[in-house]
């Protein structure tokens, strides 16, 4: 076990240092900083699940949401960060130099991929493609942004995509047992307003 642990900390060195010397530019860091400020906290899927509540039409899903934010920050920041207990990899590798304020808490698993990954993968079972494609690539960039900017190793953002999606998932199950979720997906609808558009088309055709 110990050779696995140490096998996949020399490859995330191996990556973090690929992208530090030749990944990094100065007209990209600030946006990386950014887009990982965003997520601080998990405040931006917050606000925008929040928002959601405000809406009859989606309220629903800023609940199921705000419930895969809450247990899936619950599950990484309290629970895997404190029973893991990695070492930053500033802290691990001197030639890493981190681009923000060095976080005190442990590394793994990544708490802005998991919050980018819970909201992503919940919006994706609600919204349409394009919508779902634009947070899902958001959430894809928050990670990548943790790695830019020195603070996490690839597997850390890799395990936080897997806690984000996975109890996104479960939430998502456990509320379709109890309430009707398909009636919520906007995608289906758009779908119906849709055909309900064509044949009203075709009916003025005849």
């Amino acid at each position: 076990m110990g050779e696995i642990t140490q096998a996949i900390t020399s490859l995330d060195h191996s990556i973090l240092l690929f992208i530090q010397e030749n990944l990094r530019a100065e007209a990209l860091t600030p946006l990386m900083k950014g887009i990982s400020m965003t997520v601080n906290l998990g405040m931006m899927w917050i606000i925008v699940s929040a928002l959601l509540l405000c809406f009859r039409r989606t309220r629903m899903i800023g609940v199921v949401a705000l419930t895969s934010l809450a247990v899936c920050l619950l599950l990484n920041n309290v629970c895997v960060k404190n029973i893991v207990d990695r070492t930053r990899p500033y802290d691990a590798f001197a030639d890493i130099v981190p681009l923000i304020r060095k976080p005190h808490d442990s590394s793994f698993a990544s708490g802005h991929t998991t919050a980018s990954f819970a909201a992503a993968v919940t919006y994706l079972r609600f919204f349409n493609k394009p919508v779902s494609a634009a947070v899902l690539v958001y959430a894809v960039l928050v990670g990548f942004s943790r790695m830019y900017l020195g603070v996490h190793y690839p597997s850390d953002v890799l395990g936080g995509c897997l806690i984000g999606a996975a109890g996104a998932l479960i939430v998502f199950r456990l509320y379709s047992i109890k309430f009707d979720l398909e009636s919520c997906r906007l995608r289906r609808i758009s779908a119906e307003a849709e055909e309900a558009e064509k044949r009203d088309g075709e009916k003025a055709e005849a």
